[in-house]
């Protein structure tokens, strides 16, 4: 993986799409700790995933949070 990016709990989907608009790599991960706001809901990684799509970038999510993972794998992340 060429660029990690760490999100806080609390950080927003607007705040993480910016720091993948930011990044300049075409392969970016994305570690999101248990309970983060990213992971509590499906439209939230749609629009992650469209955005990435977009910005021409393969992202991967790094979480230990079983909810996000099943939520992650159900949108195709």
């Amino acid at each position: 993986m060429d660029n990690v990016i760490y999100l806080e709990p609390d950080e927003e989907i607007t705040s993480v799409i910016d720091k993948l608009k930011k990044s300049k790599s075409p392969i970016v991960g994305i570690v999101a700790p248990r309970n983060a706001v990213l992971l509590q809901s499906v439209v939230n990684l749609k629009l992650l995933k469209k955005q990435a799509s977009s910005l021409k970038k393969d992202i991967s999510l790094v979480t230990a949070d079983r909810i996000g993972q099943n939520l992650a794998l159900r949108t195709g992340l």
